[in-house]
């Protein structure tokens, strides 16, 4: 892949900005806060989903809404040029500037960046974020960190780089799966157990079938035999039957015309007494009919009187109605007269109110004039309220940057102090890398003086025995020169006591040897000088940005200043307030006083306008008036001849009460009456019927007797019985099969069921055999997961290893270095036959180690050939700076490397170098 550029808009400190790349290496210059290192985050953040510890509101430019970064590149997938915005507000955008088309991409996680994983060539599950942390831009001051920790934290950092983890972690999960695949095989085997148990009793059941069959054949064929024996009984029964039928019906035949015979005899004594009452209705009816006729004519008069009483009360209710609504359409007269009175006098009012409505219409404008005063007054309040809201938080602002001011320029005194703390820094770094030797000249010569000591002692006996003889040799040979002796006895003390002396200068200097061979408490040293540093760095931070706030503190005090200016006069508006309210309320005082003259005037005009239509109204409604009183006289003339309608149905219904009696008599008994001659004809009719059943019953009883000679009841009994007894043993038979074919259909039922169980066991042993080659192989594969970490990483490592020793050789230009990345993630390097370890190697040594090692990781896991450094050169002097930058210009597998620096180092060795100003 190769960037070819990047536009910020509003990102962190840059306002609007286009940085554009070449191949080699890119050199990013410019002073401290000029936004050097927001270049870098906004490739990280748009490329590899990258932000930090950053969240999404500090990657945007005070008083901006939202940020946005463009990334312009040459992908490696296709070799064509795309370009990728990415903005806090509206996320993602990408374009193909070649075919000038947007790609329709929209979630970040399921489509935008496996696209970008695509365009940089790394595997698909790669975390793109995490990769850029590790190893293609470390972050500032970080870069040797890791090498610098101990075997187990190293081993965390590396292990998530080289994706050992993930191994492990899926050797881990892949438990549930082989656990899965294990309750899979039991429950198979289970289940296999189960149809086993239940296939135990197939045969018993089949046994059980065939005996059943064996019953029904049997029970069939002795069915059939039955059955045909019935069948003959059946012929002879049926003979028997018949003649005992015939007996039976003839025996009854003859007993219904008994019964006839006599039932016809009681009906002729019915029939004549029937036929006398008959007679004497007739009599009565021929003696009442006038009465009847005289009393039916009476009623249908009554009716036709009905229908005219009737006709009469509809016309009096319609002239109610008419009555009704003639007084209704008198009272709508008085009121439209009334109305067109009152209209007859508005004119005049009109004229008196055109004065008091020109009053009112002066004292509405000025009304509505002080009210928009007052609703600006409003705003005007509610403007000084936000105002000295805005002024106080401006106050404190400027009071809180102030003192920050006072704070940066009372700490700037401190920066003197850094160049003498890099140099012990340094200078402690040095020792501490000379460690190994000094303790190794502390044992020589802790040895050589405990060699010495025993030898001073050594001597200082024999010095003792010689000065002893000699004061004896003195004190026997008095004449010896007592000059000399002593002058022997000085010399031998002197040499006792210059051995003292000598080594107790070796054991100061062991003293001061054992603080300097002391590791721990050199990297205590140099852990406090960093912490210092790391202080004093914060304070060049903040000097820094002296001048942005003092002028960001000039730009508050004016804005404070235009803003008191503008609350003052917002005061003074404010303080004519009360006066306007008591003009609003006189003003609204007379208006009450003038009542409305032009709503009046209005309605009163309104009314005028309506004087033709109630004239209108009034025509119409006298008309209506003059109709309805019309239809009253026509209604009186129909009810007119109605006048007598009374007194004729009261005469009708007393001539009516006077027939009554003979109209019921002849109600009662005309009924028996008419039924005279049809009594008198059955009469005739049942004496013939009786002559002819006694004829009939007299042929029949001759029938009777003739059949009961050749009919023998108990040999039909015999015959029955037997009969009964067969059907007895056919029924017994008969009702016993449906219950065994039933049981037989159920154990058919349990047989094919048990056949179904057969079948399921037969799969499930076949499943049972994928199942167990599945678990075998998940067993198989967590074994090999689980091997597989340590062999990979041990494979990766040595790659790794080999392509950092290359590198690290370009970067130092020696050929007679060696280094090796081992498999505790720890660098040693070998000098011709010395080898050193990570923390021994020179500041600048380490520094191109750890970047010899993190090029190869980036070469080997990613093959990107890309690479960002942010101040590689920190804490270096000039000779290792120049060094090193020469070495990172120099190598030449990576297509483009980005390096951050606040001084010209990199500017020598290198033409493409992008100066980053500070913006105002």
């Amino acid at each position: 892949m190769q960037l070819l550029s990047v536009t910020l808009k509003n990102f962190k400190t840059h306002r609007d900005r286009h940085f554009s790349f070449q191949p080699g290496t890119n050199a990013i210059c410019g002073e401290n806060g000029a936004g050097k290192t927001s270049i870098l985050e906004a490739i990280a953040w748009v490329m590899f989903n990258h932000r930090g510890a950053y969240k999404v509101e500090d990657l945007i430019r005070n008083g901006a809404n939202s940020a946005q970064a463009i990334v312009t590149f040459i992908s490696d997938r296709d070799g064509r040029t795309y370009e990728i915005q990415r903005c806090t507000s509206k996320g993602y955008t990408i374009y193909d500037p070649q075919l000038n088309v947007r790609l329709e991409y929209r979630s970040i996680e399921a489509e935008i960046l496996p696209w970008i994983r695509q365009q940089l060539g790394v595997a698909p599950a790669t975390d793109l974020a995490r990769l850029f942390a590790n190893t293609i831009g470390v972050p500032q001051g970080t870069f040797t960190v890791d090498f610098l920790q101990p075997p187990k934290d190293r081993k965390a950092v590396f292990d998530s780089i080289l994706k050992v983890e993930e191994y492990q972690q899926v050797q881990k999960d892949s438990r549930q799966l082989e656990k899965y695949a294990e309750d899979q095989v039991e429950k198979l085997n289970t289940d296999i157990a189960r149809h086993e148990e239940s296939l135990a009793e197939w045969e018993g059941l089949s046994d059980r079938q065939q005996m059943v069959i064996n019953e029904i054949v049997q029970s069939e064929t002795t069915l059939q035999q039955l059955e045909g024996e019935l069948a003959k009984l059946q012929a002879v029964k049926e003979q028997f039957a018949a003649q005992a039928d015939q007996v039976q019906q003839t025996a009854q035949q003859l007993q219904q015309l008994t019964t006839q015979l006599d039932s016809k005899q009681q009906a002729i004594a019915l029939l004549r007494q029937a036929v006398q009452q008959a007679e004497q209705a007739v009599e009565l009816c021929t003696a009442n009919r006038a009465s009847h006729d005289a009393y039916l004519k009476a009623d249908q008069t009554l009716k036709q009187l009905d229908q005219q009483l009737k006709q009469k009360q509809t016309l009096l209710r319609q002239k109610e109605q008419q009555q009704q609504t003639l007084l209704t359409r008198q009272t709508e007269l008085t009121r439209l007269q009334v109305q067109l009175e009152r209209l007859e006098q508005a004119e005049s009012e009109i004229q008196q109110l055109q004065t008091a409505i020109a009053q009112q219409t002066q004292l509405e404008q000025a009304q509505k004039t002080i009210t928009d005063q007052l609703n600006q007054l409003q705003i005007d309040k509610t403007e000084y309220k936000n105002g000295t809201k805005q002024l106080q938080k401006l106050q404190a602002e400027s009071a809180q940057l102030q003192q920050a001011i006072d704070r940066i320029q009372t700490a700037g005194a401190q920066i003197k102090h850094v160049p003498e703390l890099e140099q012990k820094r340094d200078r402690l770094q040095e020792q501490l890398s000379r460690v190994e030797a000094a303790k190794q000249f502390e044992a020589e010569l802790r040895q050589l003086v405990s060699d010495g000591e025993a030898k001073r002692d050594r001597h200082q006996g024999k010095a003792d025995e010689a000065i002893q003889i000699l004061r004896d040799v003195q004190q026997t040979v008095p004449l010896l020169a007592t000059a000399s002796v002593e002058s022997a006895l000085e010399a031998v003390q002197a040499g006792v006591d210059l051995n003292t002396d000598l080594l107790q200068a070796l054991w100061r200097i062991l003293a001061d040897l054992s603080e300097q061979v002391s590791a721990t408490k050199l990297q205590q040293q140099i852990q406090q000088i960093k912490t210092q540093l790391q202080s004093f760095y914060q304070v060049q931070a903040e000097v820094a940005t002296l001048e942005g706030k003092q002028a960001q503190q000039e730009d508050i005090q004016q804005e404070i200043d235009q803003l008191q200016a503008r609350l003052n006069e917002l005061e003074q508006s404010i303080q004519t307030e009360p006066d306007r309210l008591e003009q609003r309320q006189q003003i609204f005082q007379q208006l009450q006083t003038l009542n409305s003259p032009r709503e009046r005037a209005q309605l009163l005009q309104q009314q005028l306008a309506q004087q033709e239509e109630f004239r209108s109204q009034y025509a119409d409604r006298y008309h209506d008036y003059q109709q309805i009183q019309q239809q009253i006289q026509s209604i009186d003339r129909q009810i007119a001849p109605f006048a007598t309608l009374e007194d004729q149905l009261e005469q009708q219904k007393s001539l009516q009460r006077s027939h009554q009696n003979g109209y019921l008599t002849v109600l009662q008994q005309q009924q028996t009456a008419d039924r005279l001659p049809q009594l008198q004809s059955e009469l005739i009719q049942t004496i013939a019927h009786i002559q002819q059943l006694e004829s009939s019953r007299s042929q029949i009883k001759a029938e009777y007797d003739r059949l009961r000679q050749h009919y023998d009841p108990q040999q039909g009994e015999q015959i029955e019985q037997q009969y009964s007894t067969l059907r007895s043993q056919a029924d017994r038979i008969s009702g016993a099969l449906p219950p065994q074919r039933k049981l037989l259909a159920e154990l058919e039922l349990q047989i094919n069921s048990l056949k179904a169980i057969a079948e399921q066991r037969d799969r499930a042993q076949l499943e049972l055999k994928q199942k167990q080659k599945v678990l075998k192989f998940i067993n198989t594969a967590r074994k090999v997961y689980k091997q597989a970490a340590p062999r990979i990483t041990e494979r990766y490592v040595q790659s790794i290893s080999k392509e950092a020793d290359r590198l690290f050789r370009e970067l130092l230009n020696r050929p007679n270095v060696a280094l090796e990345w081992t498999n505790e993630y720890e660098i040693i390097v070998q000098e011709g036959a010395h080898t050193r370890r990570f923390v021994n190697l020179s500041g600048g040594e380490q520094m191109c180690a750890a970047l010899a090692v993190r090029l190869a990781l980036l070469r080997v896991l990613a093959d990107i050939d890309i690479a960002f450094f942010d101040e590689p050169t920190t804490n270096m002097d000039k000779p290792r700076r120049e060094s090193l930058a020469e070495a990172i210009a120099g190598i030449k597998s990576f297509r483009q490397l980005f390096v951050i620096s606040h001084d010209d180092t990199f500017e020598k060795v290198t033409e493409n170098v992008i100066f980053v100003e500070r913006e105002a």
